[in-house]
């Protein structure tokens, strides 16, 4: 992210510079001023198009890797494994649990970092959040007395998909 900020401030530099040549000289500049202000403008614009081009591929890819990974087989299975715990007398399984927590946790901090649109949890994968994350309340806290970080990111999401969509989860 911060290489994508310096990357925008030389382009803006590079597209004010092109407007100061322009306008501080006027058009009573020789003809190669002109023609190294024009450039540097269009430099600057196609770099601002590349850029803008980038990052929305960026997302797109992390919407795509997220889905993948969620989809995989020992994924599912972990969410079953946990949904299990809305059946009484069904013990957590604590790799399971793990696993989620670190998923989440993981897509959560992609969330904050703006790397993931939190728009693709509208649907049935922030009602699936709230959901895990709520299952899954009592274990987290009960590991985040060791480790105050533990699924950090994970809770981050569920709080954010709750404010955004308005999911909720009552067993």
């Amino acid at each position: 992210m911060t290489r994508q900020i310096a990357t925008f401030a030389v382009i803006s530099i590079s597209v004010i510079f092109g407007i100061l040549l322009i306008f501080i000289d006027g058009l009573a500049g020789s003809k190669l001023e002109i023609a190294v202000a024009v450039s540097a403008l269009a430099t600057g614009a196609t770099g601002i198009i590349l850029g803008l081009s980038s990052l929305k591929q960026a997302s797109f890819g992390a919407i795509r890797e997220y889905y993948q990974q969620g989809d995989t087989k020992e994924m599912i299975e972990n969410r079953k494994k946990v949904y299990g715990l809305e059946i009484e007398d069904t013990e957590l399984v604590e790799q399971a649990a793990s696993e989620i927590c670190g998923f989440y946790h993981f897509w959560g901090m992609m969330v904050s970092k703006g790397y993931l649109p939190i728009w693709i949890f509208e649907g049935s994968s922030g009602v699936a959040v709230v959901k895990l994350f709520s299952l899954l309340e009592p274990h987290i806290s009960e590991r985040q007395k060791k480790n105050k970080y533990y699924a950090e990111g994970f809770e981050q999401l569920a709080k954010k998909i709750k404010k955004e969509y308005g999911h909720t989860y009552e067993p």
